[in-house]
């Protein structure tokens, strides 16, 4: 039997009104969505998805989704809007990881693979972490 978890909450309504008022960088959207995250994981997300030159073929323009579990909270207008500013923060952070090289190398490239959060920076890490996507898929 595999074993699952249940939270439930009152549908974040403050936070659904911020995201679709939300404005960041140019060509970038939000949502607030039910979605499969993958690995068994689903559930209400903020999907960010960001346009921006491709880390490893920079002539390229790619667009990315990052998805956010939307924690079982009833916060405030004030914790909602921090809330959305951390999963920004983390964006950014994680692309930042995968732009930073010194001598062809990106140290603290995200790792993408199941089982690894892609918004903590690691110091060290294999090619194949970099390379596997959130699926397990290697890509080139």
């Amino acid at each position: 039997m595999v074993k699952t978890m249940t939270q439930v909450a009152p549908y974040p309504d403050i936070l659904d009104s911020l995201v679709s008022r939300l404005k960041y960088r140019s060509g970038w959207k939000f949502g607030l969505r039910d979605v499969d995250r993958g690995q068994g994981s689903w559930g209400l997300t903020f999907e960010v998805i960001g346009q921006y030159p491709d880390t490893y073929h920079p002539q390229n323009t790619i667009r990315v989704s990052h998805y956010f579990p939307v924690p079982p909270a009833a916060y405030d207008e004030r914790s909602w809007r921090r809330w959305l500013f951390e999963r920004l923060l983390e964006v950014e952070r994680h692309e930042a990881a995968e732009f930073f090289k010194i001598d062809g190398e990106r140290p603290y490239a995200p790792h993408h693979g199941p089982g690894n959060d892609p918004y903590i920076i690691f110091e060290h890490g294999t090619d194949v972490d970099v390379r596997t996507s959130f699926r397990g898929e290697l890509n080139e």
